[in-house]
């Protein structure tokens, strides 16, 4: 039986953590991540006062939760028509260092470590990406130019969005018994086709059903209910769930613009009720990140021989994407003002709450070396954002010097 007064003092220790992370941040300049992993470290295998164990049984719900919310937001913040008519060189950054970051890690996971295919795929998903609540607010801060800001803004929302939908594909791959890559790809293909005409049925219906009830109270928290339905619908049909949720919040994203293309109004009544959801959404990601973080120091092995494996992996994986990334870099902004902005978009590496939450699946499904993926991305959330921060420092360093002289 659950015990109220420990739980209640969990979740209120965990709601603390992250109200002093953000004035962490807020303080320092650092990611609030660092200070939220630490305390997990401390309170979790240090101290043990938490017990892992005691979360580990609520992976399941609260993390495909987490990943539907994720995708969701991430599809209402994406202006696709913007993003196709202005943002070709931000969508090929974010494409671009999530297929050249998969790959070559893939290849460094089964030729040097040993990994399977499959195995090496599905890490290699999740650690290719930039964290959206690391680098959208330090680019303001740092107060890089208006494009170089645009382009890691739709980088990081992008790269979210496709390790959760690959690593979801891959993820179903290997639990089917598919270790073939050709099978894998073959099912991959087949969910992402599924997913995608249901999301887009669902959409059409939703921004009907949308407009019609606009001025009801809670319309916000009825889109959470269609959210989870649209989900279990095309998990059902044999599709991606993710990929249908993506489909949904894109499709309210810009619902203006589609209303506009169709010639029906769009009242401030509707703008109102996204604004809400927006807020809602907000709030909610602040509760399920500063859980997820923590949680990932919590079930840290901080043994000497775990870390030396972690780091292992860790340095030489890091390295394939600081290099992936310049390289994109340079053919993302060639011929452009932020070409000289490079650097600083190749150190903007901060991995985010996507692979920390994707980190621990593994462990629900008991997978091969699904032990090493808490201490690996642990270890490169660490790493990432340390270069990210120091990247952040020197780039204001120089803008100051710049403005004395």
């Amino acid at each position: 039986m659950v015990d109220l007064p420990i739980s209640f003092s969990i979740a209120a220790a965990i709601l603390f953590i992250g109200f002093l992370g953000n004035i962490f941040f807020k303080r320092t300049g650092w990611p609030d991540i660092l200070f939220l992993v630490a305390a997990g470290i401390i309170v979790g295998p240090i101290l043990n006062i938490l017990p892992k164990n005691a979360f580990i049984q609520f992976l399941p719900a609260i993390s495909t939760f987490t990943l539907l919310m994720i995708l969701f937001r991430g599809g209402m913040g994406l202006n696709l028509f913007e993003v196709l008519s202005k943002g070709f060189r931000s969508l090929f950054q974010a494409s671009a260092y999530f297929a050249l970051g998969t790959f070559w890690t893939a290849i460094f996971l089964h030729f040097v470590m040993g990994w399977e295919w499959i195995n090496s795929f599905m890490l290699g998903s999740i650690v290719s990406q930039t964290g959206s609540v690391v680098i959208i607010p330090l680019v303001k801060k740092i107060g890089v130019q208006e494009g170089t800001a645009t382009l890691l803004s739709i980088e990081a929302i992008v790269t979210s969005i496709y390790n959760i939908v690959f690593f979801s594909a891959l993820l179903e791959a290997r639990l089917g018994g598919v270790l073939n890559f050709t099978e894998a790809l073959t099912l991959i293909t087949a969910k992402f086709s599924v997913g995608a005409i249901v999301g887009l049925i669902e959409g059409i219906l939703f921004l009907q059903i949308f407009f019609l009830l606009q001025r009801e109270e809670f319309t916000y928290m009825l889109t959470l209910g269609i959210i989870l339905l649209s989900y279990v619908i095309s998990e059902e049909l044999k599709g991606s769930g993710a990929l249908t949720v993506l489909i949904l919040g894109i499709i309210l994203g810009n619902s203006e613009e589609i209303f506009r293309i169709m010639r029906r109004g769009h009242s401030s009544h509707l703008l109102e009720v996204k604004r809400r959801l927006e807020n809602l959404q907000a709030e909610i990601s602040f509760i399920l990140r500063t859980f997820f973080f923590v949680l990932l120091g919590l079930v840290l092995d901080i043994s000497q021989s775990s870390l030396f494996t972690a780091l292992i992996y860790g340095l030489p994986i890091t390295s394939i994407l600081l290099a992936s990334r310049f390289l994109v870099a340079s053919v993302s902004t060639w011929r452009s003002p932020m070409f000289r902005e490079r650097k600083i978009i190749t150190g903007m590496c901060a991995l985010g709450l996507t692979p920390a939450l994707l980190s621990l699946i593994p462990l629900q499904y008991n997978l091969h070396n699904s032990n090493l993926y808490p201490a690996i991305i642990t270890n490169l959330i660490i790493l990432t954002n340390t270069i990210t921060s120091i990247s952040a420092l020197k780039y204001r360093r120089k803008q100051r010097e710049r403005s004395a002289t």
